[in-house]
């Protein structure tokens, strides 16, 4: 079968008998949204290199409420899959595709062997854990320090006053709340995954202004 890795330079590194293990070892896969990828607790039996669409990890507790850790994208490993996989420990996060999603998967045992003897598969380890624990270091100041969701859905329903819409970029989104445009993404993100926004180029809609609303009045005890 003919693969598209380009997205993946560490392929292009890989030895010809590593070239060859890789694509005999790898196979298409399609995704939906919102469907599950990998649950907590289980095993990583393959690992995702994306050719389209996006992945969701998050963590859920309880009482049923979620929050994303990171966003995995095409071009990009999970860092935990990686770190699960390799070690042959449960995953402690779950996963799904945020939109229809294609990519190649990996069986764990080839990817194994892969990083046993292949130096490009060590150094995408490398690279996306160093990556990666860089954006979950930012969302553990970020729950640890700040609420910096109500702070956006506040000036969102501020700058939309009656209406539905906010003219604005990330940048200016970020700049305004005194944040990096990394967070501001994330939030919206995650405001469009619950359905109260949707976003296009330099414009917020709010689809539920009611949930705004709610959230910044539970977060001031109201």
């Amino acid at each position: 079968m003919e693969l598209d890795l380009s997205l993946y330079p560490f392929v292009r590194e890989l030895s010809v008998r590593g070239t060859e293990a890789l694509r005999s070892a790898a196979r298409p896969v399609r995704l939906e949204a919102r469907q599950a990828l990998q649950r907590e607790g289980e095993p990583v039996r393959r690992l995702l290199l994306l050719q389209t669409g996006q992945l969701r990890v998050y963590k859920s507790s309880a009482a049923g409420r979620e929050i994303t850790l990171f966003r995995v994208r095409p071009g990009q490993c999970c860092l935990i899959s990686l770190a699960s996989l390799l070690s042959d420990t449960p995953y402690p996060a779950e996963v799904q595709a945020s939109a229809p999603t294609q990519g190649i998967e990996v069986p764990a045992d080839a990817f194994r062997r892969l990083h046993e003897t292949e130096p490009a598969v060590r150094k995408l380890v490398n690279e996306s854990t160093a990556r990666q624990l860089t954006e979950l270091m930012a969302l553990v100041a970020e729950v640890a320090f700040r609420r910096m969701d109500v702070r956006l859905a506040r000036h969102l329903l501020d700058e939309a006053r009656a209406g539905r819409s906010v003219m604005a970029t990330h940048d200016a989104l970020a700049a305004h709340l005194g944040t990096a445009r990394e967070v501001v993404s994330r939030l919206l993100e995650n405001f469009g995954d619950d359905g109260l926004i949707e976003t296009g180029r330099g414009r917020v809609e709010l689809l539920d202004r009611a949930a705004l609303e709610r959230l910044v009045a539970e977060a001031s005890g109201r």
